[in-house]
Parts: C-alpha cells; sequence; structure tokens
C-alpha cells in the first residue's frame, strides 16, 4: 500500500483540490522547465523533419514513449504503457494546443501537466497495481472534497473505463481529470462560492461547458470518431431540461449540491453514449426504431405502442426525431419510473395491488412538474384512487369481476396516463395552486369530453369533495374523471342502444320496459346529478383504511 501525506479537503469543491488540483509554477521555473533537454529530445523525436509542431494523430504514440520511459525510471513494472486513446489525445490538444496540433513549448507544457497527473495517479492508487479502482477513486474523491455515493463513484469508474478492466488506467484517468476540470470549473465560475445552484444556474453551467469544449468536438470529428463526447449536440439545453434534472436528482429540493451536480454529468455522459451508439446516421437525432436501441442500451425497454407515444410528445423539435436534449428529458423521466421494477420480481412476472401502487406514487416526483419554479408536492393518492387506476389498467385474473393487480407493463401505461392527466390538471388551473376551485372544475370536466349541467358538476364537486375543502386535489380530480368516464360511456352506450340495460349485454338483449311501466327518462346531467347525489366519504375512508 502506497503511503502519502493526505490531500487538502473541501466541503463543495469550489476550488481544485486534491486529484483535481493545478501546479502552481513561478515563471522561472517553467522557463526552465521549457529548456529541458528531455523535453526537448521527445518533440525532436516526433518532429524529424523540424516542421516546429507535432500533429494529433502523431501525439499518441509521442506520449507513449515518453510515459514508458518515465515509468522504467522509476522502476514501475505493472503500469500499463498502451497508447493513448484518442479521445484522451483529443482533449489533451485542444487544452494545450489549438486543437489539431502543439509546438514545442505547448507539447512540454503537456509533459509536465502529465508528470503531475502521474504523481496524482500513483498517490490514489493505493495498491500499486497499475489501475484505480472503485474503493480507491472514491478515497480520492473524498479527498478532493466531493463526498460522493459509491454508487455514483462506479458511474463514473464505468464511463471512463473504456476496455472494461474495472479500473482507471493512466490514460483513462487523464481523460476523467480532463473532462472534470471543465465540470469544477464552470461550477466555480457560475456559483460564486455558493454551495447550490438552480435550473438557471445549471443551464448556464452546461452551456459554458460546451462552448469550452468546442474544439474536442472539432478534433473528434477530423479524427473521424464516433462523437459520443457529452456536449456535442444540435442545439442548446432547455430550461425545462435542468428543471427535470434537479427534480430527479434534487431529491426534492429546488436546487443541487455539487455532489447531485457531479451526478448530473454522469448521468448525462451515459445517456450521451447510449444515445450516440444508437444514432446510426450521425445526425444528431433519434428516429423511433433507434429511440427504443438507445432505451435499451440504458436497460429500458418499452412497450412499442408506448414508446411510439413517447417519441411524439418529447419529439418537439422535429416531429417523428428526438435531439439530445428531449431525449435526456424523455430519460430523465422514466428513469426514476424503472426504479419501481423491483415490486415486480427479477424476472417481471410479478402484480403489484393498489396498495404497493399507492406507496409508488409517494416515491415518483418526476410524475409531477415544476411551476413558476416551484416543485408540485401532492400529498398521497387516495386508496380509492388506486383501486380505479387498477381496475382501468390492470386484467382481471381468475374469477375476479375486475382487475385487482397491475403487471409491470400495465403499470408503464398507467403511469403514462397519470402523468398526461396531471399535465392537464395543471393546465386546467389557472392559479397552478394544486388545486381546481369549482369553476376549473366544470372547464375540466369540458375539456375532457363530459358536458353537464351546473346542478351536476356541483353534485358531482360534493361528492368527491372529501376534505370538505371546496378544491380538488390531483388524486380526487383523477378518480372523478376516471369514474365520470365510465359513466358517460355506459350512458353513451344505453343512449345509442335504447334496447340494452347495459352496455355488457351484447349477446342476448333484453328490451327496455316501456313507458307507464316505471321508466325514468333521465339526459346526461340529470342522470349525473342521480348517481353522484350520494357523498363518497365513508366508503372511501373505508377503503383507505382497508
Amino acid at each position: 500500500m502506497m503511503v502519502g501525506s493526505p490531500w487538502p479537503c473541501s466541503a463543495s469543491l469550489p476550488h481544485k483540490v486534491g486529484m483535481f488540483a493545478d501546479d502552481v509554477e513561478d515563471p522561472a521555473s517553467k522557463a526552465a522547465r521549457l529548456l529541458s533537454p528531455e523535453y526537448s529530445a521527445a518533440f525532436r523525436a516526433f518532429d524529424p523533419e523540424g516542421h516546429g509542431h507535432i500533429d494529433l494523430h502523431d501525439l499518441g504514440a509521442a506520449l507513449q514513449a515518453v510515459q514508458s520511459a518515465a515509468e522504467r525510471s522509476v522502476g514501475c513494472q505493472n503500469v500499463s504503457m498502451r497508447p493513448f486513446h484518442s479521445t484522451t489525445c483529443c482533449f489533451l490538444c485542444s487544452r494545450f494546443g489549438d486543437g489539431a496540433r502543439l509546438d514545442a513549448p505547448q507539447f512540454c507544457e503537456l509533459l509536465y501537466y502529465l508528470h503531475n497527473l502521474r504523481l496524482i495517479f500513483m498517490h490514489a492508487d493505493m495498491d500499486r497495481s497499475g489501475g484505480i479502482e472503485c474503493l480507491e477513486l472514491q478515497r480520492a474523491l473524498q479527498l478532493s472534497g466531493a463526498q460522493m455515493d459509491l454508487g455514483v463513484v462506479a458511474q463514473i469508474l464505468s464511463s471512463y473505463d473504456a476496455d472494461g478492466s474495472g479500473a482507471l488506467e493512466f490514460d483513462e484517468f487523464v481523460q476523467m481529470r480532463l473532462e472534470w476540470d471543465h465540470y469544477i470549473s464552470a461550477w466555480g465560475r457560475c456559483t460564486c462560492g455558493a454551495s447550490a445552484i438552480q435550473p438557471e444556474q445549471l443551464l448556464s453551467i452546461l452551456e459554458e461547458v460546451k462552448r469550452a469544449t468546442e474544439p474536442i468536438t472539432t478534433a473528434l470529428e477530423q479524427l473521424g470518431l464516433s462523437l459520443r463526447y457529452l456536449f456535442h449536440a444540435h442545439t442548446p439545453f432547455r430550461a425545462q431540461t435542468c428543471e427535470h434534472l434537479i427534480m430527479r436528482f434534487g431529491c426534492g429540493s429546488y436546487s443541487l449540491s455539487f455532489e447531485q451536480f457531479c451526478a448530473v454529468m454522469v448521468s448525462l455522459r451515459e445517456m450521451k453514449v447510449a444515445f450516440c451508439r444508437a444514432d446510426a446516421e450521425g445526425n444528431g437525432s433519434l428516429t423511433l426504431a433507434e429511440l427504443s436501441a438507445a432505451m435499451s442500451h440504458l436497460g429500458m425497454e418499452m412497450p412499442p405502442h408506448l414508446l411510439t407515444e413517447l417519441g411524439q410528445k418529447y419529439a418537439a423539435t422535429r416531429p417523428g426525431e428526438l435531439e439530445f436534449d428531449e431525449f435526456v428529458q424523455l430519460i430523465v423521466e422514466w428513469s426514476e419510473v424503472w426504479q419501481e421494477r423491483g415490486r415486480f420480481g427479477l424476472d417481471l412476472s410479478g402484480r403489484v395491488g393498489p396498495a404497493q401502487l399507492r406507496e409508488s406514487f409517494g416515491h415518483l416526483r418526476v410524475i409531477y412538474r415544476m411551476v413558476n419554479g416551484v416543485q408540485q408536492v401532492m400529498r398521497p393518492f387516495n386508496f380509492n384512487t388506486c383501486r380505479w387506476l387498477v381496475a382501468k389498467f390492470g386484467t382481471a385474473v381468475g374469477s375476479e369481476a375486475f382487475a385487482q393487480s397491475l403487471t409491470w407493463i400495465e403499470f408503464l401505461h398507467l403511469v403514462w396516463y397519470v402523468k398526461d392527466a396531471h399535465a392537464k390538471f395543471l393546465r386546467f388551473s389557472q392559479t397552478h395552486s394544486g388545486a381546481l376551485s369549482m369553476e376549473e372544475l366544470g372547464v375540466a370536466m369540458t375539456a375532457c369530453g363530459i358536458r353537464l349541467s351546473d346542478e351536476a358538476v356541483d353534485n358531482i364537486r360534493r361528492s368527491y369533495d372529501v376534505d370538505g375543502s371546496g378544491t380538488f386535489e390531483f388524486d380526487e380530480f383523477l378518480q372523478l374523471v376516471l369514474e365520470c368516464q365510465l359513466y358517460d360511456a355506459c350512458f353513451d352506450v344505453r343512449a345509442t342502444y335504447p334496447s340494452l340495460l347495459s352496455s355488457s349485454q351484447t349477446g342476448q338483449p333484453r328490451p327496455a320496459p316501456c313507458a307507464g311501466f316505471g321508466l325514468v327518462t333521465l339526459d346526461k346531467s340529470a342522470f349525473f346529478s342521480l348517481v353522484f347525489s350520494v357523498p363518497r366519504h365513508v366508503g372511501r375512508d373505508r377503503a383507505a383504511t382497508g
């Protein structure tokens, strides 16, 4: 085990310390280093014709030779001497040169930078295996002031572990350091010492990093590499995307800490890799078929019909095609839903009932939206609402009169319905207060295709206003819509086929009684007034405790 002095710590990493520290050198030392015979000889070895520069294409071989010599000089035997990855070379050439070539002073600066990174790498590689493993990386990040969960650290390591070895070799570590230098610098400039950021600041950070790394994108294109770098995008990030990211990673807060920001950047990088792998034509957008492949890469297989609906909803720029920003919104919203898979068993063959559904909705913050900078926090769904949802989307099993449980696929369709219903709910609420007034309820029902008299709407309101607030919370509205749509469909069937006593009698219709034999004729509003004349307080309370 390597023993060394600990690195300085920082609570939120506003300054670069530890494994992210920059070497501070006085001008005289820098001038002397640039005249180093060792560095000059290395440059001349890869510029034999004396052009005065080393091209990007030759940089990898030059660095491999220099690093190999350095490793032999200190007696390192287990450190990999493989060529630097092309992406790493692009980062280095963009940082120290013009993105395509390096002159002699720039090359010397680069070598000195790598010399310092080698020292940091060796300090982090505690077992001297030649690679930084997950626990070693977590320790290095902690000593650098970034207190990250082991799961996030594992994601960081995996995203840079190009060969899948389970550890970061030196060139992979260099790429991670170069990329995260941009993140930390942008964080420091945008926060001005603050410990958290809000959506508009996150948007500024993302756009600043994108501008700073444009030369890397250009260099990757010139090498003909797959454009998997995070900030190569045809359109800028949208403010709404940043809100989605904060809702997903902010743990219910309207802001992100530095550690949460790190989790966002790791997730964005994984999404970009999946996006580029699926983007067969490399045009910066995904068709529905490519979207299916990208989601499968992230472990999020969608039913075809639902995938089509999702593609249509999120493709705001070009119909039928999703750009990266739109893809991020989709994945961020639905990744939290995917965490509920465990309720359905390892093979997803299980089923969940109303009680488990109610519990799930307590975890899914991304069902709701931010309104005027405030994340909508809803009370737990009423148990009866969950029973209605299960009955609507589930499939009856055995002798069940109606569905009492859901499969995983049915659950996905249910979540899509609830998300869509909540978007409409907010649109109908003029104050965006998270509740509908009596007047707004009538407008909302009309928009849902249920046109009734004021008396019928008032009966519905009184029947459903469980807490006596005079307003409708979302779960009350959702159950109301489900029930009203069912009754509306039944009424329309009976109106169309008056010989049927119910919409379910399609085999042997029974003739309706004639006038004068107890038949009462009701229009739709009167029918709804009658159905909802009885309050639902008792039945709902019992159901909630059952």
